[in-house]
């Protein structure tokens, strides 16, 4: 038997299917706006005390530094550097929430998902591992990456995104001020993009000026806890969480170092889901104790600027800090590929002891994973520590914001 159609229904079906085609593809996308730039290029050096240990090119190795970085500035929020138009890297890196999304997962080109949550971005000149998986080790090459997925950005060709570039007249002077020539090419628009991000130089928070002053030459948080050292200018809530985060608590076994991220090349299996399935001796773990560069392990962030940078996690689940505390503080899976890290030692009861990289870290009984069990009082001085790294004078800085008007 034939089902008529109902005329009204078919006009009803289609207005709808023209309404939702029309918002998923915006009249802007194709169409390039011009970026409002200051006529004097400001200088993105940033004074930083000398125990962060940030390190900038000298202007011998990068000459008209500050051309090339004004120029990754506008190639950073330009979305013309997507296939289609509709978004560009500043599309998931907001400077307000610390260059992250507060989404859990990204809309691409096409409006699909992303695979993991946008890291948030801060002092990436420091880290030496890049993406939640560190399948990138190279800033130059890391950073048109995401141009060339296909569901972030879309461009197959990065060849074809310079012939693009060349089309749009607003980039030849910038390219000319950074380069000496008008000619966009795949290794200028790398060396720009880098140039800029190892400008985005966070290291101005509250916390950060009470360790410059109490640390003088060189990062040493245990002369802090030891109480050889003295952090002013924090409050004794604040004072009490760094000293939680880098003992009781653990924190700073994984997030160790001035950028509180494992000095910018650590891995770790933080047993967020149950599982049954056994590692791979030949791709985790293979540090021994301390953490694996495995399939589960994903890349210890910086906590940098992290109150505003949530959802948190490589899939974004935790959408509060106080979730992620729950997770640290009873919440940790006894997953086989757990950071040896995230194990409670004294309760291991096994034959055999860890002795070295490479080597059985366990015997027949594992250790149980580590519960902490934070108290209200533990749970609000780590807090209180962890907004006390945000660095508000970065997230207001003219010279990594979006140089372009908004369309009209």
């Amino acid at each position: 038997m034939k089902t008529r159609l109902n005329p009204l229904h078919v006009s009803v079906l289609l207005l709808t299917t023209a309404v939702l085609v029309v918002a998923c593809t915006p009249s802007e996308r194709l169409e390039p706006v011009h970026p409002s730039l200051p006529e004097v290029t400001p200088s993105y050096r940033t004074a930083v005390d000398q125990i962060f240990d940030i390190q900038f090119p000298s202007e011998l190795e990068a000459p008209h530094h500050d051309q090339r970085a004004e120029l990754g500035r506008v190639l950073f929020h330009d979305r013309m550097l997507s296939q289609n138009g509709a978004v560009s890297c500043n599309s998931c890196h907001l400077q307000s929430h610390g260059f992250a999304e507060p989404k859990a997962l990204s809309l691409g080109l096409r409006r699909e998902l992303t695979e993991r949550n946008a890291s948030h971005l801060v002092n990436p000149g420091s880290q030496f591992a890049y993406f939640w998986d560190g399948r990138a080790d190279d800033l130059t090459t890391q950073v048109t990456m995401p141009i060339e997925n296909h569901v972030e950005m879309g461009f197959r060709s990065l060849d074809g995104l310079a012939s693009r570039l060349a089309q749009l007249e607003y980039y030849s002077p910038l390219f000319t001020a950074a380069y000496g020539d008008p000619e966009p090419s795949l290794e200028r628009i790398q060396d720009a993009l880098s140039t800029f991000l190892r400008c985005m130089v966070s290291c101005h928070s509250p916390a950060d000026e009470a360790f410059a002053e109490a640390m003088d030459e060189f990062w040493d948080p245990w002369g802090v806890t030891n109480g050889t050292l003295t952090l002013n200018g924090l409050s004794s809530l604040e004072k009490q969480g760094f000293e939680l985060f880098h003992g009781e608590a653990q924190c700073a076994n994984c997030h160790g170092g001035p950028h509180f991220n494992g000095w910018g090349m650590d891995f770790a299996d933080i047993g967020l889901d149950a599982s049954t399935e056994e590692p791979d001796p030949n791709t985790v773990n293979n540090f021994g104790l301390f953490g694996g560069w495995g399939p589960t392990a994903m890349k210890v962030p910086s906590l940098r600027n992290v109150a505003l940078t949530g959802p948190y996690m490589h899939d974004g689940r935790f959408e509060t800090l106080d979730e992620v505390l729950d997770h640290y503080s009873h919440g940790i899976q006894d997953v086989p590929s757990l950071d040896g890290r995230l194990r409670n030692w004294n309760s291991f009861g096994g034959d055999e002891i860890f002795i070295g990289p490479n080597l059985p870290a366990l015997g027949n009984e594992a250790a149980a994973p580590i519960r902490l069990n934070f108290s209200p009082s533990e749970r609000a001085a780590l807090k209180a520590f962890l907004h006390s790294l945000t660095d508000f004078n970065f997230i207001q800085d003219e010279r990594f914001s979006n140089p372009f008007n908004p369309p009209s």
